[in-house]
């Protein structure tokens, strides 16, 4: 049990209470100006030590900037490229204006302040958000906070921008567009737009692809590693959500795949670097070949990983189902790819509409309907004119 002291003070008596923790290290919390206050926070103290919910109040002191890099510091789950954009995060947009705020005094009001302030796209700032949220998540998991305060925060909704997907016309301008740009032909510059567009890869996995990679006879590539750039390193990581994928080779790319990989050890990549000779890098690949030729042929603006989504919507227009797309893309769940990809789906729905039909109407669904249909004009039909008094004789 706890105890109750008064104690003087200039702005007159204060009440402190007097308790033992749950490791039975006696505390106090002082401040109290009725002695009824203190009673209350003594019972309510009291109860949450004997049901488990009790909160040690010293373990809220740490300020928001220090407990960011102590949740930062614990997770080592994180990609070196994540770790890089989480920090950058902590120290432009969190450690600025919450830093030195301990995270006990940390509002919902005040976060949500901080929330409207910030700059960027909706998505951006989610981004952001996203951080805080993690962060203060794991110091209610580690019984420093009752709450996270950054919980269902009112936020900017993100809008969903309508995708680019090329046609087979448009994938082949491009990639003649590139190989026609400083010698992209000799470097099989022009093969990897057509590997990125027919296969769907992501660029680190493009730039990650080495020889051994791909499999001519089965017409595989299988996805090992990815290569990202970090802090203007190059860093060789497992793939997205660590799994080995192996994505379908069209048949037309075999030879020119062939005679790409041809005399390479393999562990050599796929495409490199002219002047590094070693994994081939987004910007420089953007810069000298792939952007200029973009703009030449009208899609000035274009990204890579457009090419990613249209390998998507090349699959689904061939027959592809939600599943084989899923697979070849690398998604976690056929879900994400229908949440990502919904609207290349759209003819799938025509075309069930339209067997539907079909069977039904072999069935006695088709007699149903056309009774009913003939019921349905008896009844619509006007009544029969009355007889004339002239021709009753009246």
């Amino acid at each position: 049990m706890g105890s109750i002291q008064p104690y003087e003070t200039s702005n007159g008596r204060r009440y402190r209470v007097l308790y033992r923790r749950p490791d039975m290290r006696q505390t106090q919390k002082r401040g109290f100006q009725t002695k009824r206050a203190a009673e209350l926070f003594l019972a309510n103290t009291e109860v949450d030590i004997s049901q488990g919910r009790y909160l040690d109040p010293s373990l809220a002191r740490v300020t928001v900037a220090d407990w960011m890099q102590t949740w930062l510091s614990a997770r080592g789950d994180l990609r070196a490229t994540t770790r890089s954009r989480v920090a950058h995060i902590i120290d432009k947009h969190i450690a600025p204006e919450l830093g030195r705020i301990p995270i006990g005094n940390l509002t919902r009001l005040r976060v949500q302040e901080w929330a409207s302030g910030l700059p960027g796209s909706p998505a951006t700032v989610r981004k952001i958000v996203n951080v805080l949220s993690g962060a203060l998540r794991f110091a209610v998991e580690d019984g420093r906070l009752p709450s996270n305060p950054a919980q269902r925060l009112k936020l900017p909704k993100v809008v969903k921008t309508a995708r680019r997907y090329l046609s087979h016309e448009q994938v082949a301008s491009l990639a003649r567009a590139v190989g026609e740009i400083s010698g992209g032909f000799q470097h099989g510059y022009h093969l990897a737009v057509l590997v990125l567009a027919y296969c769907g890869l992501r660029w680190g996995e493009l730039s990650g692809l080495r020889t051994r990679d791909i499999d001519l006879d089965r017409r595989r590539l299988t996805i090992r590693q990815t290569v990202v750039a970090d802090r203007g390193y190059q860093r060789i990581e497992a793939p997205k959500d660590y799994e080995h994928r192996s994505i379908p080779i069209p048949r037309f790319l075999c030879d020119p795949l062939a005679s790409q990989i041809t005399g390479r050890q393999p562990d050599e990549p796929a495409f490199y670097g002219i002047r590094t000779r070693t994994w081939l890098r987004n910007h420089v690949f953007r810069v000298g070949w792939f952007d200029p030729a973009a703009a030449a042929i009208g899609l000035k603006g274009l990204t890579p990983h457009e090419l990613r989504h249209t390998a998507a919507s090349l699959a689904v227009s061939a027959g592809a189902n939600v599943k084989a797309v899923q697979r070849i893309l690398g998604h976690a769940s056929a879900a994400v790819t229908l949440d990502v990809y919904a609207d290349l789906f759209d003819e799938d729905l025509d075309a069930v509409g339209a067997s539907l039909d079909r069977v039904a109407m072999q069935t006695s669904i088709a007699g149903l309907l056309a009774d009913r249909a003939h019921s349905a004009h008896e009844h619509l039909l006007p009544p029969p004119p009355a007889p004339s008094t002239a021709r009753l004789g009246l």
